[in-house]
């Protein structure tokens, strides 16, 4: 019994020095938050992005290097790449990594991020519209009559294909400026 009262004032004692709760709360939040932002490096936004890019980048090369590396090297060492042990084949991937995250223009990595965020986007739109055009084709299913419910499924997936598309327009002329063929 005594030693949780020891406890409890162990863990009483920090609180009654500390600020109050809401305050603890708020600075905890900030804090996630500024983890997630990268506010927390001390950078500005572009050093931000171009080193967390050249991060990714390399770790990119890395893993294609060495996979390739040790994908033609075969089983056993058999391959072409049969005189690479892994651990050289760890260490050549490692300096082609390096080489390539820091000598890379600053044009360019803006060009790959601008390609792959193109290629996340498109993915995260299309895919939907292209889902819900392929229930379309697939509904009622096979050998099955088109009955009410079928009808008012595929007029309210049409909405809301429209509705998608309608929305990526006006974000896109609010980007561009206007500007939407």
């Amino acid at each position: 019994m005594k030693k949780s009262w020891w406890l409890a004032l162990l863990f009483a004692v920090p609180f009654a020095l500390a600020k109050p709760l809401e305050e603890v709360l708020r600075d905890v939040g900030n804090g996630v938050l500024s983890v997630g932002n990268l506010s927390w490096l001390g950078l500005t936004d572009n050093a931000v992005v171009h080193g967390v890019t050249r991060i990714l980048i390399w770790i990119l090369i890395f893993t294609i290097f060495y996979a390739v590396m040790t994908g033609f090297r075969g089983r056993e060492g058999r391959g072409v790449l049969g005189f690479l042990t892994p651990r050289h084949s760890a260490i050549v991937a490692f300096c082609i990594a390096t080489i390539s995250a820091i000598f890379i223009p600053v044009a360019v990595l803006f060009a790959i991020g601008g390609g792959f965020a193109t290629i996340v986007a498109a993915g995260l739109i299309g895919g939907p519209i292209i889902g819900f055009g392929y229930l379309l084709t697939r509904i009622p299913g096979e050998g099955r009559p088109e009955t009410r419910g079928t009808i008012l499924l595929k007029i309210f997936l049409c909405l809301l294909i429209f509705w998608i598309i309608t929305a990526m327009r006006y974000h896109l002329g609010q980007v561009t400026g206007g500007v939407v063929p």
